[in-house]
């Protein structure tokens, strides 16, 4: 097969700007300051990015002049990760549809050029980083607005594409460390991920990062719940994002476990307990879960009785931040183009020895 090698030049090729001006399809971000409220806005040429363009039967051939290579697909990244991610004027779902469809056209545009190369894979790292934070951080959004499974899908397409680079080309796998350990901890519960890591050369596998994410999902199958949570504490800032995803079903089946263990009709279990082991924020936060899922609280403690746990339908989509797992990792005045660009976090280490597993004697 022919390789296919684009001309566009530009963020946006000429025609399609032209053309989504005339049609009034041009992003807020994409019009020429002062021109955003006349009757026609113009396109600001530096700063018009392609948007995605769903394949269709009968459209027209393949033309040349609308591909972009992969310098300018970089080119075009890094506009969305400096220029755009860090708008502050407008809420944050706005920037998020903005850049994730216009990935959508750079990865497209990769794809039928069959890019390989440096500028591909970095791309695809960032965009990883990109997407995971943001479904962290629009985690409360109304399902109609942000939908998770949609992030998700796309993220599970990097990352694999991005493994099959690092198998190809091991001179652009510098960071493939931390793409193994997420990739491991987007699919816990996975044996297929799991017999992956395992496949690894020796060096990486036995990475701590890795085994740190082989012994959370031991945690994760074995409901180890207080476990999970102290190997939680040691995940930087972007591991905690995707393990927040499993956070509200995690919680649920861990008192569903304490709610048998600790059963009693006389006693009742102290809050603050429940808080350190499940990581909650605080006290009340712990109490008011409880309280969601039908357990009862007196005096800052829950009371445990068979068949009392009893969560609604609409627990299973529930979302909150989180302090204590996941912001508390990012450093201080971090913007969102420094976590995608992987500056904004750093792993925190815990003073004790971890708790050991198999994984530790795997070689």
């Amino acid at each position: 097969m022919a390789v296919v090698q684009g001309q566009c030049m530009f963020m946006c090729p000429e025609s399609e700007r032209n053309l989504r001006e005339i049609q009034h399809r041009l992003h807020p971000f994409e019009m020429v300051k002062g021109t955003e409220n006349t009757k026609r806005p113009k396109a600001d040429p530096e700063s018009t990015v392609k948007e995605y363009s769903r394949p269709a039967a009968g459209k027209k051939a393949l033309v040349l002049s609308d591909l972009r290579p992969p310098e300018v697909l970089y080119i075009t990244w890094s506009y969305l990760v400096e220029s755009i991610a860090n708008k502050t004027d407008v809420g944050y779902l706005t920037v998020y549809n903005f850049i994730f469809d216009r990935l959508r056209s750079i990865r497209q545009d990769a794809v039928i050029q069959r890019s390989e190369g440096p500028e591909i894979v970095a791309i695809l790292e960032q965009a990883v980083r990109f997407l995971l934070a943001s479904s962290y951080r629009l985690c409360r959004e109304d399902m109609m607005n942000f939908d998770t499974k949609i992030c998700f899908d796309h993220l599970s397409e990097c990352l694999n594409r991005l493994l099959v680079f690092y198998h190809f080309y091991p001179d652009f796998a510098k960071n493939q460390v931390e793409f193994q350990s997420l990739h491991m901890l987007c699919n816990l519960g996975s044996s297929q991920a799991v017999l992956h890591i395992l496949g690894l050369p020796f060096h990486l596998r036995n990475h701590k990062r890795i085994k740190l994410a082989l012994q959370l999902n031991s945690a994760y199958l074995e409901n180890n719940f207080v476990k999970f949570t102290r190997l939680s504490e040691q995940c930087n800032y972007i591991e905690s994002c995707i393990l927040h995803r499993y956070r509200t079903s995690f919680l649920i089946s861990s008192l569903a476990v304490m709610n048998v263990a600790y059963h009693s009709k006389a006693l009742t279990f102290p809050s603050c307990v429940l808080s350190e082991w499940l990581g909650f924020d605080s006290t009340q936060e712990a109490s008011a879960f409880c309280k969601e899922c039908g357990l009862t609280i007196k005096s800052d403690s829950v009371c445990f009785i068979k068949g009392s746990l009893k969560p609604q339908s609409k627990m299973a989509h529930k979302r909150t931040l989180c302090h204590k797992l996941v912001d508390s990792k990012l450093k201080k005045n971090m913007s969102m183009s420094d976590i995608i660009k992987g500056f904004g976090y750093e792993r925190k280490e815990r003073s004790e020895k971890p708790m050991q597993d198999m994984w530790d004697y795997v070689d």
